[in-house]
């Protein structure tokens, strides 16, 4: 039961958490700061509606830390939900896991009181800024009691693996902010806010890049950590859990070029602005405009390619996060305990300690 129970909460937690990094960069970068006239209203209601989504996801965070919390004290613990009462307290202030709980609802205090202070002032920017800082907060202790942790906490394979779910939390969440908020209402009248949607989809991709690299060369770093060799890839069951996950992710920046040289620069030019993307783009503008006999779609098929495009790739984000969760839940292919001897925590009295 207790597995259920921490295997439920873990991936609860983890989209929690994308979600609320996700709103967050959306409110501060996704969303132009300013817009026509015609614009503001929208501007105002796709505010209120990422200040929704931000609150939906810190009430799913705070049942899921307590849910992690529980099923964590009963893995530790072995004993039966009865039990709880007695574990409870000694995994709260006896062990690794306790210490950063407790940071994690630090964390989420601080998140719960800058969503109450900027649900008045949604045209604030220092509000989401400061509520950045402490979801960055949270993910870190999501890397403080996970696999990375059993390397010791101050370790480049905590750096790694911290920058890896922050990059992935602004990229994959954004995109989930831009499908089911930002882009309906917008989309609705696409022509009438085409400058709109032009300055969304290009501020995207520019977030989308940035935190690509990082999630790239953390995730490899990360994969070198806790699988050690390319053949522990498929022959142990963590390997292939990740050999999925890559695939979902390589798929996923499949999407995401498309969308950054085709889809940019056509809605810029629908817009009635240049082309941007550099010679990379305007080369692929070329080509395609060559494959379909110098003719460009109309502007709203453009848009309705380029929402359909972000769906998609909203789908295969939320497969790369069901495989975070198994790898999450599963042991590593190379385990630090045949370097790093003694590492593990020594449980208090009854409590046994599993990893961190």
């Amino acid at each position: 039961m207790e597995y259920s129970i921490s295997s439920l909460s873990t991936a609860v937690d983890l989209l929690a958490l994308v979600t609320c990094l996700g709103a967050l960069s959306g409110r501060l970068w996704v969303v132009p700061h300013g817009a026509t006239e015609a614009d503001t209203v929208v501007l105002t209601s796709l505010r209120a509606a990422l200040w929704r989504l931000l609150g939906l996801a810190l009430v799913t965070l705070t049942v899921s830390s307590a849910g992690e919390l529980l099923g964590r004290a009963l893995t530790m613990s072995g004993l039966p939900l009865g039990m709880l009462g007695r574990t409870l307290p000694i995994v709260l202030s006896r062990t690794h896991y306790g210490r950063v709980w407790w940071v994690r609802l630090g964390a989420l205090a601080l998140l719960w009181i800058g969503w109450r202070v900027g649900y008045r002032r949604l045209h604030r920017q220092s509000i989401p800024a400061s509520m950045l800082a402490a979801g960055a907060l949270l993910a870190l202790t999501r890397s403080l009691s996970g696999h990375a942790a059993d390397w010791g906490d101050m370790t480049l394979a905590v750096l790694m693996d911290w920058l890896h779910l922050l990059a992935g939390g602004l990229w994959g969440g954004g995109l989930w902010a831009l499908a089911c908020v930002v882009l309906p209402p917008v989309n609705r009248s696409a022509d009438q806010h085409r400058v709109l949607l032009a300055d969304c989809a290009r501020r995207f991709a520019r977030l989308a890049s940035l935190a690509l690299v990082v999630m790239l060369l953390t995730g490899l770093a990360n994969a070198w950590v806790q699988v050690g060799t390319m053949r522990a890839l498929w022959t142990t069951p963590y390997g292939r859990t990740l050999l999925v996950k890559l695939l979902l992710v390589g798929l996923v920046i499949l999407l995401g070029a498309a969308h950054h040289y085709l889809s940019v620069p056509r809605l810029q030019q629908w817009a009635g602005r240049p082309v941007t993307g550099g010679w990379l783009a305007r080369a692929v503008d070329r080509w395609v405009r060559q494959g379909a006999g110098g003719t460009m779609p109309p502007g709203p098929l453009v848009a309705q390619h380029w929402r359909l495009t972000v769906g998609v790739e909203s789908l295969l984000v939320l497969g790369v996060l069901l495989c975070t969760v198994l790898l999450l839940q599963s042991p590593p292919a190379r385990s630090p305990s045949h370097t790093m001897p003694g590492h593990a925590e020594t449980a208090p009295r009854s409590v046994t300690h599993h990893g961190h």
